[in-house]
Protein backbone atom coordinates (compact mmCIF):
# COMPACT_ATOMS: atom_id res chain seq x y z
CA UNK A 1 0.00 0.00 0.00
CA UNK A 2 3.18 2.68 0.98
CA UNK A 3 4.38 2.25 -2.30
CA UNK A 4 0.93 2.55 -3.95
CA UNK A 5 1.23 5.41 -7.16
CA UNK A 6 -0.58 8.74 -5.51
CA UNK A 7 0.42 7.76 -1.92
CA UNK A 8 2.45 10.64 -0.85
CA UNK A 9 5.62 9.96 0.71
CA UNK A 10 4.73 11.74 4.49
CA UNK A 11 1.83 9.96 4.52
CA UNK A 12 4.59 6.73 3.93
CA UNK A 13 6.61 8.01 6.71
CA UNK A 14 3.53 7.50 9.47
CA UNK A 15 3.11 3.99 8.30
CA UNK A 16 6.59 2.86 9.62
CA UNK A 17 5.39 3.22 13.99
CA UNK A 18 4.68 0.26 15.27
CA UNK A 19 2.27 -0.33 18.13
CA UNK A 20 5.29 -0.23 20.99
CA UNK A 21 7.04 3.03 19.46
CA UNK A 22 3.46 4.83 19.97
CA UNK A 23 2.44 3.01 23.27
CA UNK A 24 5.82 4.06 25.33
CA UNK A 25 6.33 7.40 23.87
CA UNK A 26 2.38 8.43 24.18
CA UNK A 27 2.53 11.11 26.73
CA UNK A 28 -0.04 9.51 29.20
CA UNK A 29 -0.97 6.59 30.56
CA UNK A 30 -3.17 3.98 29.37
CA UNK A 31 -4.96 0.64 29.78
CA UNK A 32 -7.01 -2.02 27.15
CA UNK A 33 -9.26 -3.66 28.69
CA UNK A 34 -12.57 -6.26 27.97
CA UNK A 35 -15.86 -4.20 27.87
CA UNK A 36 -18.20 -6.91 29.25
CA UNK A 37 -20.19 -6.42 32.68
CA UNK A 38 -19.63 -9.80 33.54
CA UNK A 39 -15.48 -9.90 32.32
CA UNK A 40 -13.59 -6.56 32.31
CA UNK A 41 -10.20 -8.46 31.68
CA UNK A 42 -7.37 -6.40 31.71
CA UNK A 43 -5.21 -6.80 28.62
CA UNK A 44 -2.73 -3.86 28.12
CA UNK A 45 -1.06 -1.29 30.28
CA UNK A 46 2.14 0.81 28.84
CA UNK A 47 4.93 1.85 30.37
CA UNK A 48 3.52 4.90 32.05
CA UNK A 49 0.73 3.69 33.33
CA UNK A 50 2.86 0.99 35.40
CA UNK A 51 5.32 3.73 36.28
CA UNK A 52 2.25 5.90 37.82
CA UNK A 53 1.07 2.73 39.70
CA UNK A 54 3.85 1.55 41.16
CA UNK A 55 4.00 -2.05 39.31
CA UNK A 56 7.29 -3.44 38.52
CA UNK A 57 5.84 -5.05 35.19
CA UNK A 58 2.91 -5.92 33.36
CA UNK A 59 3.04 -9.22 34.82
CA UNK A 60 2.47 -8.11 38.55
CA UNK A 61 -0.25 -5.79 37.63
CA UNK A 62 -1.96 -8.66 36.16
CA UNK A 63 -1.04 -11.01 39.25
CA UNK A 64 -2.02 -8.27 41.70
CA UNK A 65 -5.11 -7.08 40.24
CA UNK A 66 -6.51 -10.62 39.14
CA UNK A 67 -6.05 -9.08 35.75
CA UNK A 68 -9.26 -6.89 36.28
CA UNK A 69 -9.99 -3.36 35.73
CA UNK A 70 -12.69 -3.63 39.03
CA UNK A 71 -9.56 -4.17 41.39
CA UNK A 72 -8.28 -0.32 40.15
CA UNK A 73 -10.93 1.47 41.20
CA UNK A 74 -11.30 2.32 45.30
CA UNK A 75 -13.59 -0.68 46.95
CA UNK A 76 -15.84 2.09 47.45
CA UNK A 77 -16.55 3.68 44.40
CA UNK A 78 -16.33 0.37 42.50
CA UNK A 79 -20.08 0.05 41.91
CA UNK A 80 -20.70 3.86 41.21
CA UNK A 81 -18.48 3.96 38.72
CA UNK A 82 -18.48 0.86 37.00
CA UNK A 83 -22.47 2.26 36.59
CA UNK A 84 -21.30 4.91 35.08
CA UNK A 85 -19.40 4.06 32.73
CA UNK A 86 -21.65 1.61 31.44
CA UNK A 87 -24.92 4.33 31.25
CA UNK A 88 -22.63 6.51 29.50
CA UNK A 89 -21.95 3.91 27.16
CA UNK A 90 -25.35 2.43 27.04
CA UNK A 91 -26.97 6.47 25.86
CA UNK A 92 -24.99 5.75 22.60
CA UNK A 93 -21.36 7.05 23.59
CA UNK A 94 -18.06 5.56 22.46
CA UNK A 95 -16.32 7.66 24.98
CA UNK A 96 -17.10 7.79 28.84
CA UNK A 97 -15.04 10.41 30.95
CA UNK A 98 -15.02 9.59 34.90
CA UNK A 99 -12.58 10.64 37.87
CA UNK A 100 -12.32 8.43 40.54
CA UNK A 101 -9.43 7.11 42.91
CA UNK A 102 -6.94 4.46 40.77
CA UNK A 103 -5.42 1.96 43.69
CA UNK A 104 -2.11 1.71 43.32
CA UNK A 105 0.05 -1.15 44.19
CA UNK A 106 1.31 -0.20 47.80
CA UNK A 107 -2.48 -0.25 48.23
CA UNK A 108 -2.56 3.80 48.03
CA UNK A 109 -5.32 5.45 45.17
CA UNK A 110 -4.21 8.12 42.95
CA UNK A 111 -7.19 10.79 41.86
CA UNK A 112 -7.17 10.32 37.85
CA UNK A 113 -9.67 11.40 35.38
CA UNK A 114 -10.40 8.79 33.03
CA UNK A 115 -11.19 9.09 29.55
CA UNK A 116 -12.55 5.38 28.08
CA UNK A 117 -13.34 4.90 24.38
CA UNK A 118 -15.14 1.51 23.95
CA UNK A 119 -14.38 -0.07 20.02
CA UNK A 120 -14.55 -3.68 18.42
CA UNK A 121 -11.40 -5.50 18.14
CA UNK A 122 -11.38 -8.06 15.80
CA UNK A 123 -9.19 -10.30 17.93
CA UNK A 124 -11.14 -9.24 21.96
CA UNK A 125 -14.64 -8.61 20.83
CA UNK A 126 -15.51 -5.39 22.29
CA UNK A 127 -12.71 -3.19 24.44
CA UNK A 128 -11.85 -0.56 26.26
CA UNK A 129 -9.03 2.53 25.57
CA UNK A 130 -8.35 4.19 28.77
CA UNK A 131 -6.26 7.23 28.48
CA UNK A 132 -5.76 8.16 32.73
CA UNK A 133 -4.63 11.69 33.59
CA UNK A 134 -3.22 12.45 37.28
CA UNK A 135 -6.18 14.85 38.49
CA UNK A 136 -4.09 16.87 41.30
CA UNK A 137 -0.84 17.66 38.86
CA UNK A 138 -3.92 18.26 36.31
CA UNK A 139 -5.04 20.82 38.41
CA UNK A 140 -1.48 22.32 39.27
CA UNK A 141 -0.77 22.90 35.47
CA UNK A 142 -4.21 23.83 34.06
CA UNK A 143 -6.28 25.47 36.35
CA UNK A 144 -4.88 29.31 36.29
CA UNK A 145 -4.54 29.08 32.95
CA UNK A 146 -8.27 28.27 32.77
CA UNK A 147 -9.70 31.05 34.76
CA UNK A 148 -11.03 33.71 34.57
Amino acid sequence: MAYREGLRSGVRKQLGFAFKDISEHLPGAFIIYRADKDDDELLYANHEFLQMTGYKNIDELFSLTRKSFHNLIREDEQQQIETSIWKQIDAGNNNDYIHFHLRKVDGTYLSVLDHGRIVDSQQYGRVFYVLFMDWEAMHVHYSDKFSG
